[in-house]
């Protein structure tokens, strides 16, 4: 399992993001695009009288849902940057069109998030004091945790709930939560399944518990939300998704999952490099990516579908993107689930 921040740094970051970000409701036909130097502001009033204004600039995120929002493909929208009248011209002409709300995310002075009005706030900050609790008294271990541009993701595990998966081959139950604050995905709780020989995690997605960044769109012109008014109205959300964390370390959730396991060492894999080939073509495995599961599974020694998925796992140490190590750990358990020949 990719190593990530501490649970220290990782709450320390939490809370500067809490004191650094700010939400606001706008209208969309009350947002001005600038552009200068390939870079992009977003400017808009604050209060309905126009006296406190907001300008900032663009994260990545904020140029993709910016320019979605305006039905500027990617492609074009990016041609555009380098001429700057053009795409402000682009950008503001669709801005003002727009009889819709935005949800305006912004973190260190920078638009990070250009969502819908309907879009609903479920922040680390919260989703931190209401599971880290949970996840003490379930005695688990964070082993991993992260927080990038695009999401949250803590992992833990429990060594009081294993499993052997063939002699010798122990494994663990755990879990992954993962959030976005920025719209990329739910809030998710999903099992996570920790292999003990090389400390690889395996992530479960059926049985993956979501809960959408979905709710009522509101009538309210332009407001900046308080924090005291995002968690009074998301206290209720919160407990219904600590219950969730229990069901996802239920032994019954694991057993099911370990009997799966054990059925992915019944199946053979003939061909390695044809076995390779149709996943690198099923889960997009880049060229290193491909390189490495071919070491890793030769290494492991062990030609059948637990090993193939077990060599994705490991692999997915290697690469330097979180976001993406977590994705083929997800991607692992599913090879696991099939026939590669």
């Amino acid at each position: 399992m990719k190593n990530g921040k501490t649970i220290q740094e990782l709450a320390m970051e939490i809370q500067r993001q809490q004191d650094a970000k700010r939400d606001f409701l706008i209208p969309a036909n009350k947002i001005s695009a600038f552009v200068h130097d390939k870079n992009v502001e977003l400017g808009f009033p604050i209060k309905d009288n126009n006296d406190e204004l907001f300008t900032g600039g663009l994260t990545n995120n904020g140029h993709v849902q910016l320019g979605s929002f305006c039905d500027i493909p990617k492609k074009y929208y990016d041609m555009m940057l380098p001429h700057p009248d053009l795409l402000s011209n682009n950008l503001n002409h669709w801005l003002s069109r727009s009889d819709s709300k935005r949800m305006v995310r912004s973190l260190d002075g920078k638009v990070r998030a250009v969502l819908s009005d309907k879009y609903r706030r479920l922040d680390n900050f919260d989703l931190a004091q209401n599971i880290l609790p949970m996840l003490n008294d379930a005695n688990v271990q964070i082993e991993s945790c992260e927080i990038t541009d695009s999401k949250l993701y803590i992992k833990a595990i429990t060594h009081k709930v294993q499993a052997e998966v063939k002699k010798g081959d122990i494994v663990s139950a755990g879990i992954i939560i993962s959030n976005s604050e920025t719209g990329h995905g739910s809030l998710n709780v999903k099992p996570l399944v920790y292999r003990l020989v090389c400390s690889n995690g395996a992530i479960v997605d059926d049985y993956a518990m979501r809960k959408y960044h979905a709710g009522k769109a509101t009538d309210m012109g332009q407001i900046e939300f308080s924090n005291e008014t995002l968690r009074a109205e998301d206290k209720a959300f919160w407990l219904t998704v600590r219950d969730l964390v229990k069901y996802t370390l239920n032994e019954t959730t694991f057993e099911k999952i370990v009997e799966s396991m054990r059925e992915s060492t019944e199946r053979k894999i003939e061909q390695p490099d044809k076995a390779i080939e149709l996943i690198t073509k099923k889960y997009l495995l880049s060229e290193s990516e491909n390189r490495n599961v071919l070491t890793h599974l030769i290494q492991g020694g062990d030609l059948t579908s637990w090993g193939l998925g077990n060599a994705v796992t490991r692999m997915a140490q290697d690469v330097n993107s979180y976001d993406r190590s977590t994705e083929l750990e997800s991607i692992g358990f599913q090879i696991m689930q099939n026939n590669w020949n």
